[in-house]
């Protein structure tokens, strides 16, 4: 920055003037799959973008202008071309590039540990360091999710502490909290509005006019960092209570002999009908952990959010009903799951995104191998590499040759064309189908030869649906 002034002492106009001519330093802290895309958009848009990270071969991997994620189109192009203008540099020395920034920009992952509670220890870490290196006037944004009250009570404090300056009028302190989907994360960032509320007005203005006019992005203030959280967390937990009511609509439709599918569509018809779809659960980094930062902070403010709680169980309970669908459909050509092959068709999180952080396919395999299942699986994001324990097959037909049972957990695009004729000749027949994902259809499963289950549809036992 030119100015021998701090960002936070910068007039709002004055500010706005600095970006449009580019003339400010943003560190990044986390180079993952949110951290690298907000520095390279950053760095594309013109600003002077430091990245920094623990893990020396993202570092490598950055500085080289590439991007580690084969899942994130678009990602290798913004890289690097600001790698090669110089614009975007990455380190693993925290010290040549926080006491440089203008805006230091956390991104650290924020998971929840074997007990169900938000680890931040990665957040306390990243901002300890920040606030012994931070200098004054310099704006801290947190992009990692956190509950409401964590940037108040948790971050604040912290910063404080270890730098022996006040937030507000000595440091800026902002939340703005990523709201990408894996897979589409740079169109994301070009197109989703960002929520942002700081610990005061003038902090807030200047942060929403960093990217609005670096990133293009159209910006909505709110009230304050933990009221930003609460938006995060309010539009991942609707969807998750909305997957959970999905599954519990399922749960009940199958023994009814009712297709849930068919019943989603026809609901679907209605104006103010939103569908959400049964599964065997959902997982990546968000919606598993999400309910957590919420119930957590609920539990200290002494409401603890029931409905919230209970569709997170409802969730995490469907692998073992995958399970149980997996043991009826051998059951009924005669097989169990003991000694039985069973091909795996996919255990990434997502379609096409080569992840599987808090998968329900993890507990779906790890439930099957504990019963004496033989397991072979297959997933084109993860060919002949190391899952779970498992070295993954490079092929459909190779996971399949002799199984007794296939089961669907992914609804890659790979597996929307399958031939099932031609899988029923590669399986030890009779054999059973699972579909985890409902993108099969039971009447060609069936025409098939194969015994076939589903997430919330009839079984074979009943009259086959389209």
């Amino acid at each position: 920055m030119m100015s021998k002034e701090g960002m936070l002492q910068q007039k709002v106009e004055d500010a706005k003037g600095l970006f449009k001519d580019r003339k400010v330093t943003i560190c990044t802290i986390g180079l993952g799959r949110i951290g690298l895309p907000t520095a390279a958009m950053f760095a594309a848009a013109g600003a002077n973008v430091i990245g920094v990270d623990i893990n020396p071969e993202v570092v490598v991997n950055v500085n080289e202008g590439k991007s580690r994620f084969v899942d994130e189109p678009g990602l290798d192009k913004v890289i690097e071309e600001p790698v090669r203008l110089g614009k975007l540099r990455a380190t693993t020395d925290f010290s040549s590039a926080i006491p440089k920034a203008d805006f230091i920009i956390i991104c650290v992952p924020t998971p929840v540990d074997h007990t169900k509670t938000p680890n931040y220890s990665a957040v306390i870490s990243a901002c300890s360091t920040v606030g012994k290196l931070i200098k004054p006037g310099s704006v801290v944004i947190i992009e990692s999710t956190v509950g409401p009250g964590t940037v108040e009570n948790l971050i604040l404090p912290i910063l404080e502490s270890e730098s022996g300056l006040r937030a507000g009028s000595e440091f800026g302190l902002a939340s703005c909290p990523e709201r990408s989907d894996p897979g589409n994360i740079v169109m994301n960032m070009k197109t989703v509005p960002r929520v942002i509320g700081a610990i005061n007005q003038h902090c807030l203005d200047i942060v929403a006019d960093l990217y609005e006019t670096l990133l293009n992005i159209k910006v909505y203030k709110v009230n304050d960092p933990k009221t930003a959280n609460a938006v995060k967390l309010t539009e991942n937990l609707f969807r998750d209570v909305n997957i959970a009511l999905a599954n519990e609509f399922a749960l009940v439709f199958e023994k009814l002999g009712i297709d849930s599918l068919e019943v989603i569509k026809a609901c679907a018809t209605k104006y103010n009908f939103m569908p959400h779809y049964p599964g065997v659960g959902v997982g990546g980094p968000c919606l598993p952990s999400n309910s957590y930062y919420l119930i957590s902070e609920g539990v200290k403010a002494g409401h603890i959010p029931s409905l919230v709680r209970m569709a997170r169980e409802i969730n995490d309970r469907m692998p073992e009903h995958v399970v149980s669908l997996t043991s009826e459909a051998l059951n009924e050509v005669g097989k169990t799951i003991r000694g039985s092959k069973i091909a795996i068709l996919g255990v990434a999180y997502k379609p096409e995104i080569k992840d599987v952080q808090l998968t329900p396919m993890e507990p779906v395999c790890n439930g099957l191998a504990r019963l004496g299942a033989v397991l072979d699986i297959y997933d084109p994001m993860f060919p002949g590499e190391n899952v779970f324990g498992y070295t993954t097959r490079r092929s459909v037909a190779q996971a399949v040759n002799g199984a007794d049972c296939i089961v669907m957990g992914t609804a890659h695009k790979e597996f929307l064309q399958l031939d099932l004729k031609l899988l029923a000749q590669l399986t030890e027949s009779p054999a059973a189908f699972v579909d985890a994902r409902n993108i099969i259809s039971p009447k060609d499963a069936l025409a098939s030869g194969f015994s076939f289950r589903a997430v919330g549809r009839p079984s074979t036992s009943g009259s086959a649906q389209a």
